[in-house]
């Protein structure tokens, strides 16, 4: 078996400790509002308004706040990442395979939310999209990863002599 590379599943625990420290501070601060300073949000946007709107729950109006579904989403996501630094496999499911199919998901839902805050809310918040673009890194480097795990699982596979006339 060929030894790939750590630095993207490295690459993938730092993103998963960003996102979830990320989605911690938006998760406290909605959990009790009233005992936290507003939420302080650079010169882009205005993050007590999305954060006041219908779509910081999800389902929108009457469901779980979109902050405990990212922090829960992100600390999955760091889970995986940790676990795989050091096996390949859970059980049967490749975790390569595991993390980018979450990170996918997580992707999908960022987007969501980022099409809700630019068409339907016409307001931003700095640390939605840091959440989004931490997720989307976070994709593109799980994508890679999987990407080297088959090519990986590939040369295991095919024997020496095949190995051989590839190369030539």
């Amino acid at each position: 078996m060929t030894e790939r590379s750590f630095i993207p599943r490295m690459t993938l625990a730092v993103l998963g400790v960003l996102g979830t420290l990320n989605a911690l501070y938006l998760s406290l601060h909605r959990w009790q509002p009233q005992t936290t300073a507003p939420l302080q949000c650079g010169v882009i946007g205005n993050c007590q308004a999305v954060q006041a709107s219908p779509y910081s729950v999800f389902p929108p109006t009457n469901g779980i706040p979109v902050a405990y579904i990212g922090l829960i989403g992100f600390v999955g996501l760091l889970l995986l990442s940790v676990l795989h630094l050091s096996r390949e496999r859970l059980g049967s499911f490749s975790l390569a395979t595991l993390t980018l199919t979450l990170a996918t998901l997580g992707l999908a839902f960022s987007g969501y939310l980022t099409a809700i805050e630019a068409w339907v809310l016409h307001e931003w918040c700095q640390w939605c999209i840091i959440s989004a673009s931490l997720m989307f890194v976070f994709w593109l480097v799980a994508g890679y990863d999987w990407r080297l795990w088959r090519t990986n699982q590939g040369a295991e596979a095919a024997p020496d002599s095949v190995r051989h006339e590839v190369m030539i």
